[in-house]
């Protein structure tokens, strides 16, 4: 059984956090090694967290004392992650207690899929389960290779990262989107008819509020792919705040840069 390692970053989670950890508990899949990367933690939080790993034994914690852009965070879970498998786990969404073993076995019975995706409820409240599903089983290839199709829970094989480099720590909220686009340029993936988990859509996400970087990322990465270009007039502030040729990692160039430029 190869172990499974989360990409779990977490800020002010203290109402989704025993929750995320019922959703840990109940999985069918036990090799399974929580990389949470704990951004500003109140005492109350980790104390949650230590509560639950004396018994589990199964959560990587890391507290950073400060708050951390969303790709620097993620990337230093992947450093610390010891897990064949890598997978996306927000701790406020939750998985079906099923998710993780129906991904992995795929990645365990099919060597030539590096990736595996499949539906999910969109949800309005914490622990909900009425929402809107969300199947991309249908779109064609090319959809995949201009939009973020692999949803908010897919898993891919950790040697892929070889291929494609981690999440670029330019961006602020666009790091999956970016991601994703080199992973489907250098991997296959396969679409589960399964629904994996229900992602909580509150308005508050980095890609969600109405005042964020979304639309300016969004250009930025077009214009890395070569990809249709939805706002033209962003395109200028785009390449002045973005290096759309090289990818940054481990904070040689941050979000915090990108962020500078958009409020100047």
């Amino acid at each position: 059984m190869k172990k499974v390692s989360t990409i779990t970053s977490s800020y002010k989670s203290e109402r989704y956090l025993r929750g995320f950890l019922k959703s840990v508990k109940n999985q069918t899949y036990k090799n399974i090694e929580i990389v949470l990367d704990h951004n500003e933690p109140t005492d109350k939080e980790i104390n949650t967290i230590e509560k639950f790993n004396k018994k589990h034994n199964n959560i990587h914690h890391t507290i950073v004392k400060k708050v951390d852009p969303l790709g620097v965070s993620w990337n230093r879970c992947i450093d610390k992650s010891t897990g064949e498998y890598l997978c996306i786990w927000n701790v406020d969404d939750l998985r079906t207690p099923n998710s993780i073993e129906l991904m992995a076995n795929v990645l365990d019975e099919r060597k030539d899929i590096d990736i595996v995706i499949g539906k999910y409820i969109v949800v309005d409240k914490f622990k909900s389960k009425r929402g809107n599903t969300i199947n991309e089983s249908s779109r064609p290839h090319q959809d995949f290779m201009s939009g973020m199709l692999l949803g908010p829970f897919f898993m891919f094989r950790k040697e892929i990262l070889e291929k494609t480099g981690k999440f670029d720590e330019q961006f602020f909220s666009g790091n999956d989107y970016d991601l994703a686009m080199r992973l489907v340029r250098n991997g296959n993936y396969y679409f589960l008819d399964e629904v994996l988990g229900y992602y909580l859509n509150e308005g508050k996400g980095l890609s969600t509020k109405s005042e964020t970087l979304q639309p300016l990322e969004r250009t930025a990465i077009e214009l890395r792919y070569n990809l249709r270009i939805l706002d033209t007039s962003l395109i200028k502030k785009a390449t002045e705040s973005y290096d759309i040729d090289n990818i940054y990692f481990d904070s040689k160039k941050t979000a915090l840069d990108a962020i500078a430029k958009h409020f100047d």
